[in-house]
């Protein structure tokens, strides 16, 4: 019971933190930094135009409120969905902010990635899977067998 407990802190712990990442610098521009949220509102950057520019800018948006949903869920005490949905959330986040950290850090570029934003969403997300493992792969209640038989 207590490896379950100690996976729904570390999900939520990371859910949170990559959510935080997510409204930190995604993006630099000579002395502006843009969230992620505001790169998305960028018509027609990385080639988000049209109706998979919206999916994209849905998804993404959509996707804090799914980390609020895990982490009601744990505090409710649903823990193995919480964890199925907190794999799915750290899944795409995690992916994504990878995918910008490895092009990120050329600080001599005028515009270019920000580092602080997808590695800080990448750590949480990491620490969100690992506490989503946890919760998937504690034990579930056993039934107490006496000897004998029937108790």
């Amino acid at each position: 019971m207590r490896r379950k407990w100690t996976g729904a802190v570390l999900g939520v712990i990371g859910l949170i933190t990559a959510v935080v990442g997510t409204f930190l610098p995604w993006l630099r521009s000579g002395t502006v930094t843009r969230t992620s949220y505001e790169v998305l509102a960028l018509r027609g950057f990385a080639g988000l135009n049209g109706v998979s520019g919206e999916i994209v800018r849905g998804v993404w948006v959509g996707l804090t409120p799914l980390a609020v949903c895990c982490v009601l869920l744990w505090a409710v005490r649903f823990h193995r969905f919480a964890a199925c949905l907190a794999l799915l959330f750290d899944t795409i986040v995690g992916t994504v902010a990878a995918l910008a950290a490895v092009q990120g850090g050329n600080e001599a570029a005028l515009v270019g990635i920000s580092l602080i934003g997808p590695v800080v969403t990448l750590g949480g997300a990491v620490l969100g899977i690992a506490g989503a493992i946890t919760v998937l792969t504690a034990k579930t209640r056993t039934a107490i067998s006496t000897p004998g038989g029937a108790p």
